[in-house]
Order: C-alpha cells, then structure tokens, then sequence
C-alpha cells in the first residue's frame, strides 16, 4: 500500500534514527522500533484485506469521535491510528501513534 504520513511527528518516527526519535519524542525504544516495524508491514501489504489477516495487528475501524478511522496494535498499549485516502490506489494516511486506551 502507498503510506502517507499526516503530520510531521508521525514521518519523523517512521525516518529518523531510533536515538533521535527517542530523544526527540520521548517513546520508549520498544515503542519506536515496533512503529516501524507496523508501518513497513502497511507498505509492504497490497491491502487491508492482507493486515487484517495478520492477527497481531489487529486492525480495527474506530467509533465515537475517532469513526472513519482504522488503527492497528504496536503492542498492547500503542495503536497507529490511520485512514484510508480515495484514489485508485490503495492508500492510508497515517493520523497518530497514540494511547487512546
């Protein structure tokens, strides 16, 4: 899938070094390896057909203030919270790596 980052914070997580977000961001390494980690694992997927197969991600649609959303698990407490863009080709934009638990 082609991946879109929807601010600057959640492109930075994704391109800088695992230092520079840490110090930068204040994530735990853990944190910021496994978001890049799922967000290769989105690029690398033709659709979400294929993510929602894939078990430890579990993809979800969203509900109240959130709907329109999907997000998928980094670990038990951090989710990427993301939307599917219109366009011929299978796109998501990337909104947030949150806690909203």
């Amino acid at each position: 899938m082609v991946v879109l980052f929807g601010n600057k914070k959640v492109f930075e997580l994704y391109q800088l070094d695992t230092k520079q977000c840490i110090v930068k961001y204040k994530f735990p390494k853990h944190i910021v390896e496994k978001y890049k980690l799922r967000i290769g694992q989105l690029i690398d997927a033709p659709d979400l057909k294929t993510i929602a197969q894939i078990q430890s991600l579990n993809l979800e649609k969203l509900k109240g203030d959130r709907k329109g959303q999907l997000s998928v698990r980094v670990d038990n407490q951090f989710r990427i919270c993301f939307r599917k863009t219109d366009g011929n080709k299978i796109t998501v934009e990337i909104l947030k790596l949150t806690d909203y638990h």
